[in-house]
């Protein structure tokens, strides 16, 4: 297919608290997008106010997908997200509609919109059993004497995907950095990011939202999801939800629970940037410089410039 004749799938990406969903629901407005969630956490019943979850209201005139798809404790893996994610980007097309990927997970980003081929690996939760048994400085270190460059895009303190690199050799007996392959894509894709340059101002926001947390409800929510799931692996690492539970089983105070959820977002927007800045082909809009409104109207003149849809594109007053 010559790149010409290619349609396009278009992303709104960035760290976290960077005002996503909200103009990405705004452009959806005025442009014939559908909303295709890239975030790790929202798939999951449930988890709402900790995962700032788009509510129904929002969501109710702009279609949204891969939100609330599985209940907590059920295994959604990377190779899941991107085989209903290219169905997808097939059935909005088919529709005359456009694909709109929101979010920050770079994985699930990755794995669709540049290719990443993902082995198919059933979870064996027998030997994720055993593997429980050991540190994650030890995981971590058996991980990087077998496969050195996996290591290299698994951060040492992520268990879940240490765990899961270790299962793919375990069930394949090849490297898993070697499953990772990349293809050409049947259709092109307009990337726009959103962040902040000031990181002060970044953290002051990211602060403001974990008070937010509180007040909405966060404490109520990890509660009622722990009397109906139990305590499970998702929540304990899970930011909000992770100290909560610390705050409940009494290990630290309120003042001490904000404060951790406020560090821990901006260790995770620092991850975020890592994967970010490797794709060379986002358009970057920096909230800090231009403000929402002006932020907005450049995001929105990025996609109606990038479009190569054959219907009539709105104009942003």
């Amino acid at each position: 297919m010559d790149s010409e004749r290619k349609k396009t799938v278009y992303a709104l990406v960035g760290p976290s608290c960077t005002y996503k969903s909200k103009i990405a629901i705004e452009l959806a407005e005025k442009l014939p997008f559908e909303i295709i969630s890239a975030d790790s956490r929202l798939v999951y019943k449930g988890m709402n106010i900790g995962t700032s979850k788009p509510t129904y209201d929002e969501m109710k005139d702009v279609p949204h997908y891969l939100i609330d798809l599985v209940e907590p404790g059920s295994d959604f893996t990377v190779g899941l997200y991107k085989r209903e994610s290219e169905k997808l980007i097939k059935d909005i097309f088919a529709k005359g509609q456009m694909p709109l990927f929101v979010g920050g997970t770079g994985l699930y980003l990755n794995s669709v919109l540049l290719g990443l081929s993902i082995p198919e690996v059933k979870p064996d939760m027998s030997f994720r059993r055993q593997l429980k048994q050991y540190t994650q400085e030890e995981l971590y270190k058996n991980l990087k004497d077998l496969d050195p460059k996996a290591t290299e895009i698994i951060h040492p303190n992520d268990n879940f995907r240490t765990i899961r690199a270790l299962e793919v050799i375990y069930k394949t007996n090849k490297l898993f950095s070697k499953l990772k392959t990349m293809r050409e894509l049947p259709y092109d894709v307009l990337w726009v990011g959103l962040t902040f340059k000031n990181r002060e101002l970044h953290t002051k926001l990211i602060e403001k939202r974990a008070f937010a947390f509180c007040a909405n409800g966060l404490i109520d929510e990890v509660k009622e999801l722990q009397n109906k799931y139990g305590m499970l692996d998702l929540f304990k690492r899970t930011i909000g939800y992770a100290e909560v539970i610390d705050f409940l089983n009494n290990n630290i105070k309120l003042e001490d629970m904000i404060e951790k959820i406020t560090l821990h977002t901006r260790q995770l927007v620092k991850r975020q940037m890592t994967w970010f800045r490797a794709n060379k082909k986002i358009h970057w809009v920096y909230l800090d410089e231009l403000g929402y409104e002006e932020a907005f109207k450049r995001v929105f003149n990025l996609m109606q410039e990038g479009s190569l849809a054959k219907t009539s594109i709105a104009s942003v007053s």
